[in-house]
């Protein structure tokens, strides 16, 4: 019997107490207008952009009501680290709220926390911002495709293809500043039907030194007239990186962030047996514990996400209808006890579907991007693994291994480190 758990209140303010990373949407302005974009005219379910921009007053707040509940927990020499994040929109079109809101944290002391900062950005306004991102030691995601015609996808408003100026400021930046280059910045791209996973990873790595992340198009809240045109855009990475002549030279070379191999580090670490994330682990039986239903994270367990209206949500990746509470100009409202009823509501309408699933300890499916979340009765859920299914996906994997070996010491050298 598999002991599904229901959190409480006393959960969320454990993680309000141990906070991870707090992120802002600075702006739901972008000065981009990219054709895959999760708010453009693929899909819908999200709010309209309408130029806003967050208030201090908002981040004062949210900072403000967090920090008599870091300091509950304070111990002196602690030093718990906690990632501020700006999210956009693109995040350097409200730079005032960032310079205001990193000054104000800047000033806060005996919380045991040491606050670093990240942004993820489509660098057209890099070169105006760069000297304030490097002295604050900014983690910087930066949206690059590839070459030219894969980065085409990315156009401004007037549908201009932004690759040159892109291309153009982010050599500005490894020219002025290498040793943060190379410390400090990543790269992501979208696959789609104008590139591939080599040719992306190839540019990416010959200009700039970098192993990109390879993400797909969003396949969530698709709109139902555009579903054909959402199939001829999309690209499997996996596929992709059989296709390229070079497959094993890449995949070695890219290691971790090549499909096949991510893949295959996820079933070492959930299913070997051979790791453990703490010492309970290690010297305890962890059969009878409570697991969570779904990949669903507790909320706040990873971050909380304070959009530019001021509804708190546990992620950005979340509709904004499903918001836990408000951040407003003068108060927060945020009742922990709703935010663990409203959690538990809707993962467990996936119940049935978790009791008979083979992963059902280590699911990776989200509720909120179940298209069937809304709905009194939940027909399906599309992770969903009989124990066929997993039979054949770990048969998959150790034949992967059986033909390359020496894969798995790189993976407990590498891989296991960096998790």
């Amino acid at each position: 019997m598999i002991n599904f758990l229901n959190i409480d209140e006393r959960h969320v303010e454990y993680n309000l107490y141990y906070l991870r990373q707090l992120v802002f949407e600075v702006t739901d302005s972008c000065n981009l207008k990219c054709k895959y974009c999760t708010f453009a005219e693929l899909y819908q379910g999200h709010e309209e952009r309408g130029g806003k921009k967050i208030s201090f007053a908002k981040a004062k707040q949210i900072i403000d009501y967090l920090l008599p509940l870091w300091r509950k927990v304070y111990s002196p020499g602690a030093n718990y680290p906690v990632v501020v994040s700006f999210y956009g929109g693109e995040p350097l079109m409200n730079m005032p709220f960032i310079t205001e809101t990193i000054d104000y944290l800047k000033q806060i002391n005996d919380t045991g926390k040491c606050f670093s900062y990240g942004m993820t950005t489509n660098a057209m306004l890099l070169d105006k911002n760069m000297d304030y991102l490097v002295e604050n030691d900014f983690h910087l995601l930066i949206s690059l495709d590839g070459n030219e015609h894969a980065h085409s996808y990315r156009v401004d408003h007037a549908g201009k293809n932004s690759f040159h100026q892109v291309i153009g400021n982010i050599k500005k930046l490894r020219d002025n500043y290498p040793e943060y280059f190379r410390k400090r910045i990543a790269f992501n791209s979208v696959l789609h039907n104008r590139s591939n996973v080599e040719s992306v990873y190839r540019f990416i790595n010959e200009n700039f030194g970098h192993t990109p992340q390879i993400s797909t198009l969003s396949n969530t809240g698709i709109r139902k007239d555009k579903i054909n045109e959402y199939i001829e855009m999309y690209q499997n990475p996996m596929q992709s990186l059989f296709s390229s002549k070079n497959c094993e030279t890449i995949e070695a070379e890219m290691f971790i962030k090549s499909p096949r191999i991510y893949n295959l580090v996820q079933y070492i670490h959930k299913f070997s047996g051979n790791v453990f994330d703490d010492f309970n682990d290690l010297l305890g039986d962890n059969s009878s514990f409570d697991f969570l239903p779904t990949g669903t994270c507790a909320p706040f367990s990873k971050k909380m996400f304070i959009t530019v209206d001021g509804k708190i949500l546990p992620c950005e990746r979340i509709d904004h209808d499903f918001f836990y509470g408000c951040v407003h100009d003068d108060h927060v409202d945020l009742d922990c006890k709703k935010v663990a009823d409203q959690h538990n509501a809707y993962v467990f309408k996936f119940i049935k579907h978790c009791e008979h699933c083979a992963i059902n300890q280590h699911c990776k499916q989200c509720v909120y991007q179940n298209e069937d979340i809304r709905k009194k009765n939940v027909n399906n859920c599309r992770d969903y693994c009989n124990k066929n299914e997993f039979d054949n996906g770990i048969a998959s994997n150790l034949n992967f291994l059986r033909e390359y070996p020496h894969y798995y010491k790189r993976i407990l050298n590498e891989a296991a480190i960096r998790h």
